[in-house]
């Protein structure tokens, strides 16, 4: 089991500060309205959202991430909701996002409920790591990587903006992921 609070304070995260490169591409999608960035890390995406005017809330389980997230936000002005929970158990209403952002994390067993979160119209930007990063990288933990197809099929019910699986270079490192934009009908 990884120690979230330890990597944060450990500084594992710390060249992470733009925003993930699918969010710049289609954030204009998500409607006005407010968004959900799950396991939201040291707030990177969920800032650069505020930035555009979203009310945005943030979910994580590591308390240190939080915390990072939130001396950012502090810095740079911005007020997101951040919130110290499990993804196994989300504490957002159903219905009640105009979004949900998830990035590199993955727990099969809440893809349901992710779409349950999103108001009608609503989008979900979703990117992760396929199982043949391991072929190219450190080992990761199987349990948290994609088959290729896979995270189509999660959300085959929502409109599909765009779906890409691809290998790309990404800070000096060849990353392979699975990427999807829906909306809700």
């Amino acid at each position: 089991m990884v120690d979230w609070d330890k990597r944060y304070r450990e500084g594992f995260y710390d060249g992470a500060t733009a925003p993930n490169a699918l969010l710049q591409r289609f954030w204009h999608t998500i409607p006005r309205g407010p968004v959900g960035d799950i396991a939201m890390g040291n707030g990177r995406n969920a800032l650069f959202l505020a930035g555009k005017g979203y009310s945005v809330c943030g979910l994580d389980s590591s308390s240190e991430a939080l915390k990072i997230a939130g001396l950012t936000m502090t810095e740079k002005g911005k007020d997101i909701s951040l919130v110290l929970g499990d993804a196994k158990n989300l504490p957002l209403k159903a219905g009640s996002m105009a979004g949900v952002i998830v990035f590199y994390f993955l727990l099969r067993n809440i893809m349901g409920e992710l779409v349950n979160l999103l108001q009608r119209d609503g989008i979900i930007i979703y990117e992760t790591f396929l199982k043949r990063q391991n072929a190219i990288d450190r080992r990761r933990n199987p349990d948290f990587l994609l088959d290729d197809g896979e995270l189509f099929s999660y959300f085959k019910n929502l409109d599909l903006l765009f779906y890409e699986e691809t290998i790309s270079d990404a800070e000096g490192r060849k990353r392979v992921t699975a990427k999807f934009v829906g909306r809700k009908r």
